[in-house]
């Protein structure tokens, strides 16, 4: 897929989103990242480390934009190889929002993280985005390096700016 069909998409998405039209998925978890209501209890000493866990009372809807995204970059190149990068940092970029905005609500939830997939396909766009070729404990790129480098990062602003260019009061 072109890198202007990914951005084509994924802005009919955050439109859809900004008129309230959001679906609902069965809760979802794959490429490493659990979306659910509520915090499973880890074992300790788990062979396989633990996912990483997106807790919101929102987990159909999130589930729903994570397998529209998911839709949107599968035909693009070497997806099987960095899948785990884009969909931890969707998981990041959730839980980052979730963590500012402890009333948040669903549809500025969804916008942060579609903008979050926004500056994915952007940085895949310029060659810039970055994965690890090896991972331990299901660390990404995006968790060892955010506050080293912040290029493509998200600032709070970057996403509210986003979500009132939708038309959308933050």
């Amino acid at each position: 897929m072109s890198p202007s069909m990914t951005f084509t998409l994924l802005k009919k998405i955050s439109s859809e989103i900004a008129i309230g039209n959001i679906g609902v998925s069965e809760p979802c978890q794959g490429a490493d990242v659990v979306i659910t209501r509520k915090l499973p209890s880890i074992p300790a000493n788990s062979f396989y480390p633990s996912p990483r866990f997106v807790v919101t009372e929102y987990d159909g809807q999130l589930s729903w934009l994570f397998e529209n995204i998911r839709d949107v970059f599968h035909d693009v190149e070497s997806y099987g190889f960095w899948k785990e990068e884009l969909f931890g940092r969707l998981g990041n970029a959730a839980n980052r929002y979730i963590q500012k905005h402890e009333s948040h609500i669903v549809q500025k939830l969804l916008l942060a993280v579609v903008h979050e997939a926004l500056c994915v396909a952007e940085e895949i766009e310029t060659g810039e985005f970055r994965t690890l070729s090896i991972s331990f404990n299901n660390e990404i790129y995006d968790d060892l390096f955010r506050e080293i480098e912040i290029e493509g990062i998200a600032q709070k602003s970057e996403v509210d700016s986003f979500i009132k260019s939708l038309g959308i009061d933050v």
